[in-house]
C-alpha cells in the first residue's frame, strides 16, 4: 500500500502539515507552501462539483506536484443554504427535506436518509454538537423540533443524530460528482468523513483505482474498529470537533489521550489544534505544549482547519505551525 508521503521527496521534512484552503486562503497557496506546508486540503462538502473542478484546477497551476486532499462528506451530512438564525432554548424549529422557497418549511436538510432514520424522541446535533435539538414529530419530510440550547444556527453546518449516526452503504451521490470532479488532477487524495470501519475505502478506489484514501475518524464506531480501519487506509485524521459531538467531551479527551498512533499508516490530529490563530498572531501556550505532546506520542502531523480557511492570516498561521514542528 502506498504511503501519505510528504509533498516533496527532497529535503521534505518528515512531519506533515496540512493547510485547509477556503475564502480567506484560496489565493494563497504558494505562500502558504513556502511557508511550510506540505499538503493542502480542500473541504469538498463546502463545494460543489464544478466549483471543487475549478478550485483543483487553480491550486494545480500554481503548484502542480503538491498533494492535494479532498474531503468527502462521506456519512457527514450538512444542512442546506439559508440565512444564519439565532436560536433560544426551548424555541420550536423545522427541519425541512426540501427548499424553505419552495414551501412555508423551516431549516432545509437535503438528506432524505436522515428523515427515514429519525424519530421522536431522538436528538438532532449541529455544527459539531454547539446546538442540539429534540425531536418532537418526525414525518418523510419535516421535522419539528425543540431547541436544546441558545446559539447560532449557520448554513452548512454538519449535522446528525446523537442516538444512532445514520450509516451509509456506499458513496453517496454527492461524493461519487466530487470524485469525477477531481478526475485528470494529479496527486489527490480523498479523505472520507465519518467513516465507520474501513470498508469505505474500497468504495472510494473503485471510483478511482490507486488512490489514497484517508480516514477520518469522527464517530464512536470507528474508535472501536481503528485496527481494521489502519489496514484500509493510506493516513488516519482523528477529528476531534464531531468526535466530540459523539462521545461527549470528557470521553473524546480520554479516547484522545489512551491513543498510541501507528507509524504505518501515518496519524495526524485535526480539529482545533491551533485554534488560537484562526484570530491571534501566536498560538497559545497550552496549545504548544498539547501539540508538543502529538508528536512525542508518534503523530505524523496536524491538520489546520479553521486557522488557514478562514483566519485572519493564513500564512502566518502556517509559520507559526511549521515553526513549531521544525522546533520538535
Amino acid at each position: 500500500m502506498p504511503t501519505f508521503r510528504p509533498a516533496i521527496a527532497r529535503g521534505a521534512p518528515s512531519l506533515q502539515l496540512v493547510a485547509t484552503l477556503g475564502p480567506a486562503s484560496m489565493e494563497l497557496a504558494p505562500a502558504m507552501l513556502r511557508a511550510g506546508a506540505t499538503h493542502f486540503r480542500l473541504n469538498a462538502s463546502h463545494l460543489g462539483p464544478d466549483d471543487l473542478g475549478k478550485a483543483l484546477a487553480r491550486v494545480r497551476r500554481a503548484l502542480p506536484e503538491v498533494p492535494v486532499v479532498v474531503d468527502l462528506q462521506g456519512a457527514k451530512m450538512r444542512l442546506g443554504g439559508f440565512e444564519e438564525r439565532p436560536v433560544r432554548g426551548g424555541d420550536r424549529v423545522r427541519f425541512s427535506l426540501v427548499r424553505p422557497e419552495a414551501s412555508e418549511t423551516g431549516i432545509p436538510l437535503p438528506h432524505p436518509e436522515l428523515f427515514r432514520a429519525v424519530g421522536p424522541g431522538q436528538t438532532l446535533t449541529c455544527d459539531d454538537a454547539r446546538m442540539r435539538f429534540r425531536v418532537l414529530d418526525a414525518g418523510p419530510e419535516l421535522l419539528e423540533t425543540e431547541a436544546l440550547n441558545e446559539g447560532v444556527l449557520r448554513p452548512r453546518k454538519g449535522v446528525n443524530l446523537l442516538e444512532h449516526p445514520v450509516e451509509l452503504e456506499d458513496l453517496s451521490e454527492g461524493d461519487e460528482e466530487r470524485i469525477r470532479a477531481a478526475e485528470g488532477h494529479a496527486d489527490v487524495v480523498f479523505a472520507y468523513s465519518f467513516m465507520t470501519d474501513g470498508r469505505e475505502a474500497a468504495w472510494v478506489r473503485r471510483r478511482m483505482p490507486g488512490c489514497r484514501v484517508v480516514g477520518k475518524v469522527e464517530r464512536r464506531l470507528a474508535t472501536r474498529h481503528l485496527h481494521v480501519i489502519e489496514k484500509a487506509v493510506d493516513a488516519v485524521w482523528i477529528c476531534r470537533g464531531d468526535l466530540g459531538a459523539q462521545l461527549g467531551t470528557a470521553e473524546m479527551a480520554r479516547f484522545v489521550a489512551s491513543l498510541q498512533p501507528s507509524e504505518e499508516p501515518p496519524y495526524l490530529m485535526a480539529g482545533q489544534v491551533l485554534e488560537h490563530l484562526t484570530r491571534h498572531r501566536t498560538p497559545t501556550r497550552s496549545e504548544l505544549c498539547h501539540v508538543h505532546d502529538l508528536l512525542a506520542r508518534g503523530y505524523a502531523g496536524i491538520v489546520l482547519s479553521d486557522e488557514t480557511a478562514i483566519g485572519a492570516d493564513p500564512v502566518n498561521a502556517v509559520e507559526q505551525a511549521a515553526a513549531l514542528l521544525a522546533a520538535f
